[in-house]
């Protein structure tokens, strides 16, 4: 991965600006509305454009389901062969805080937590409030619970970002391929696969990756430009 993706480790051919997201007591306040106009100076050929434009419609919805107080900056980012939207936020609500609101759940799970994007939001709420736990992050699938060790989640990926911890689409897709090759009969990693399926961005980008550096967690949506 550090070879395939070193390009976008590098200076931009062109970069969009911020848009602003601020999300207090549930109430989130971005101007979302200026995202195709900041797109536009990126000059993509028009089926590229579209594809970004529809991954940043679903970071949209993403964002707005994170129930947790934060502050972040979003913005397109345009190489050579690659176009990545990326994101940066960070908050001061601590895990212990969230452990206390998962308990009041009767499962005590995060129940938005289903469906791709909203396992990318729980990954993104959980690193926010604590950036060290994402490396030990469990999520649930048909009861069965799979540890993101496993799953797509590495120490030191040395590169992207510099992130000290970083959860891959790419690896996951790996990882769940596996797991349904080693054992045909269990139905967790086949209800996973399923949500990929469906989803727009993980049918869309080329990798989606979610990390941590210092105190803040960034995420980076990769879309290799076709130029068609």
């Amino acid at each position: 991965m550090e070879k395939k993706y070193k390009e976008i480790e590098k200076i931009p051919i062109c970069k969009s600006k911020n848009i602003i997201i601020t999300c207090k007591d549930n109430n989130l306040d971005a101007d979302f509305e200026k995202a195709g106009e900041y797109l536009k100076d990126c000059k993509l050929q028009p089926k590229d454009n579209l594809h970004m434009e529809l991954l940043f419609e679903e970071t949209a919805i993403m964002l707005e389901e994170i129930t947790k107080d934060f502050s972040a900056l979003l913005w397109f980012e345009k190489f050579e062969h690659f176009c990545c939207l990326k994101l940066t936020a960070k908050t001061d609500m601590s895990f212990e805080k969230k452990e206390e609101l998962l308990g009041m759940a009767s499962d005590g799970q995060n129940a938005m937590a289903k469906g791709f994007m909203a396992k990318i939001a729980d990954i993104i709420e959980t690193g926010l409030l604590d950036f060290d736990y994402v490396g030990r992050l469990q999520q649930e699938y048909g009861g069965v619970s799979v540890g993101f060790g496993s799953m797509g989640i590495y120490d030191g990926i040395g590169g992207i970002g510099d992130l000290g911890a970083a959860w891959s689409l790419s690896d996951y897709k790996l990882s769940l391929s596996d797991a349904i090759e080693e054992n045909n009969d269990d139905e967790a990693p086949k209800e996973a696969w399923d949500e990929l399926e469906k989803s727009i961005v993980a049918n869309i980008a080329t990798d989606v990756i979610v990390g941590t550096k210092s105190n803040t967690i960034e995420m980076t949506i990769i879309k290799e430009l076709k130029n068609e």
